[in-house]
């Protein structure tokens, strides 16, 4: 009887080594996967990194593209007369509404 307790407590610590090593091994090639993902995405960064370098060359050469920073900077014009604009119309409105009420407004109700 003795025999078989020290068989049955020799095997557990034997089981769980086999457990250890078969998490170690499904860890390796989880790591080994990972490591292969990411190369490959370092590739491919680098190929966008590239075709931006590229494009910005292209951009630089281009002669439309004095043409572009024109049409952006005409734009950009725009852009600022349109905001003045809206900011005189909402002060002219705030002025209407406070010739209009005398009195304190009412707080909204939820």
């Amino acid at each position: 009887m003795v025999k078989e307790k020290e068989g049955k407590a020799g095997s557990i610590p034997n089981n769980s080594m086999n457990l250890l090593l078969e998490n170690s091994i499904a860890l390796q090639k989880m790591l080994a996967d990972l490591a292969f993902n990411l190369k490959d995405l370092n590739k491919k960064i680098t190929n966008m990194l590239e075709l931006f370098e590229n494009a910005s060359r292209n951009m630089k050469e281009s002669p439309s593209s004095e043409g572009l920073s024109e049409k952006v900077e005409e734009l950009s014009k725009q852009n600022k007369t349109i905001a003045k604009g809206l900011l005189l119309l909402e002060k002219s409105m705030r002025e209407k509404e406070d010739k209009h009420e005398s009195g304190p407004r009412p707080l909204p109700t939820i």
